[in-house]
């Protein structure tokens, strides 16, 4: 029987396998998969089918551990875990039976997230968004040309019916790639401060972060994120272990900014959820930092990963 330990902190949530740690000196093993909370499941479920062609298969998680886990007595939940190309998985998570607060954010916002999904063809796939009466946040409605690392390409960003941000971006797939216009995905966030950040990715994960220091002023980035002229962005860049996902930070300034934070339950609340190789070293050093407070221990069974597993939940300071 392998047991698994979890820890939710704010929007990242860690699961822990005891026998890793002594295989690796990186406090990160793995992103198991991303989240975002969803007002009704199968709306939310219907439009990644119904524009990408991504099916998941809904599921009452009838477990008395999971109101410990989110700190929400009473609550129910119902998901679904979709598995994407190059194999990201994304977990929608339905709660019920406690009130919920719906909230969106700004892309320039601390905290807002993002899929970003790499297509073959992004004029249907918008096709198809603009049919499921998607929100559009790119200014003009109409993908632009941007910079990526791999050259210059087509991008758009919409909204799900949850306000979840989605980045398209038109890509000619590698060699072996899956079927379907999704043949990649990647992740992408809005963060506060890149000092900050670098700090807890890299210094508490081991997560390396890499970018320019100097600030853009890009056109066509700013029009992509909907942003005002004058806004100014930085990035920061790396890759989550095995299977290897990109992740992506950007910082704004010379635009209003508010803080994103949901609670678990509330729909629009995103989460990533990673796998460290030493749970109880990690805790240690985000509590001497201040960052957490004291984990609650539950145990739990879950289905499709393991038996059982043991949970904690933590919220940051």
């Amino acid at each position: 029987m392998t047991f698994f330990r979890a820890l939710t902190m704010g929007s990242v949530v860690m699961l822990t396998a005891a026998a890793a740690a002594a295989q690796s000196t990186s406090p990160t093993k793995a992103l198991s998969h991303f989240i975002h909370a969803v007002d009704d499941l199968d709306t939310t479920l219907a439009f990644y089918n119904n524009v990408f062609g991504l099916k998941g298969n809904p599921s009452d998680f009838t477990n008395p551990a999971v109101p410990l886990l989110t700190n929400a007595p009473g609550v129910t939940l119902r998901l679904s875990m979709l598995a994407l190309p190059g194999g990201m998985r994304m977990e929608l998570t339905h709660f019920k039976g406690l009130e919920r607060k719906p909230g969106q954010a700004k892309y320039t916002d601390p905290g807002a997230a993002s899929a970003v999904f790499y297509v073959r063809d992004i004029d249907a796939a918008v096709a198809n968004a603009k049919k499921a009466n998607a929100p559009i946040v790119t200014t003009g409605g109409a993908p632009v040309e941007i910079t990526t690392p791999e050259g210059k390409a087509r991008s758009i960003i919409l909204r799900d019916p949850d306000g979840f941000f989605l980045q398209l971006v038109q890509e000619t797939p590698a060699a072996g790639a899956p079927d379907g216009n999704v043949h990649r995905v990647s992740l992408a966030y809005t963060m506060e401060n890149a000092d900050a950040t670098r700090a807890f990715y890299t210094g508490k994960l081991g997560i390396d972060l890499t970018g320019s220091a100097a600030f853009s002023k890009d056109p066509a980035m700013l029009q992509l994120v909907g942003a005002p002229a004058g806004t100014e962005f930085r990035k920061l860049s790396g890759v989550i272990p095995g299977p290897p996902a990109q992740v992506e930070f950007t910082e704004f300034r010379g635009v209003p900014r508010t803080k994103f934070h949901l609670r678990v339950r509330d729909p629009g609340a995103p989460a990533m959820c990673i796998q460290v190789n030493d749970e109880t070293a990690t805790i240690g050093q985000m509590k001497a930092a201040g960052g957490i407070s004291s984990p609650k221990m539950v145990r739990s069974s879950i289905s499709g990963a393991a038996p059982t597993r043991s949970s904690s939940k933590i919220r940051t300071a």
